[in-house]
């Protein structure tokens, strides 16, 4: 198992639409490594995941594949301007009636204000893969709501954080079936860890040891 930090420079606006506000919805500065995984599965083509019809996600799938990320944190970030986003069914060239009646009773806002984070900003993850596979870098992949963002990776020693490293505990617990050897390195150790909720599939688990990813994914990769 090979273990390496790598940088992530957006090339575009990114948004996740993560944070839920009056009215809209704000980007919550981290990318997650579920995204990141799909993301990099479609540039390497490793597996097919795509073809299956399925009615819920499966992310357990992703155990197959021969290398994993870690929750990309912030490193120098900017918000984007407040944006307008319009999903109303209206047709071009003058409003529908039916249509703007039907949507005023579904159960989502047509019309919300988003925030994302602008191009140039940069995030840290850590790369985990299995000793023979290889990651050619650097390389660019599309993330964000809808794939719109491209992002950049490349190596990064520089701005390694070896003492605050951020895991998924979700992943921890329904991919890869270690998190127990997460509780065993808190009792172990005595560490305090710092838990953030962000969505149901991304239990963000801050402060953990670089040292600590080899014992987690031990046999793994």
């Amino acid at each position: 198992m090979k273990v390496y930090p790598v940088k992530i420079t957006l090339l575009s606006p990114f948004f996740n639409y993560c944070e839920t506000s009056a009215g809209g919805s704000v980007t919550s500065p981290f990318i997650g490594d579920i995204a990141l995984n799909y993301a990099l599965n479609r540039v390497l083509k490793l597996k097919n995941f795509y073809t299956k019809i399925k009615t819920k996600p499966e992310y357990e799938e992703l155990v197959i594949l021969p290398y994993t990320f870690t929750i990309a944190k912030p490193i120098e970030i900017a918000r984007t301007r407040v944006y307008i986003r319009n999903t109303l069914f209206n047709k071009d060239g003058g409003p529908d009636l039916k249509a703007i009646d039907a949507s005023g009773r579904m159960l989502f806002k047509n019309l919300f204000k988003v925030q994302g984070i602008q191009a140039f900003s940069f995030f840290l993850t850590y790369f985990i893969q299995r000793d023979d596979f290889k990651l050619e870098l650097p390389l660019t992949l599309r993330i964000g709501t809808g794939r719109e963002c491209l992002a950049l990776l490349e190596s990064d020693e520089m701005n390694r954080d070896d003492k605050d490293v951020w895991l998924n505990l979700y992943s921890m617990k329904n991919i890869y079936h270690n998190f127990d050897r997460v509780l065993k390195i808190i009792e172990k150790k005595k560490l305090r860890f710092k838990i953030n909720l962000k969505l149901n599939n991304y239990i963000i688990c801050k402060n953990v040891h670089l040292e600590d990813l080899y014992e987690i994914f031990e046999g793994v990769f």
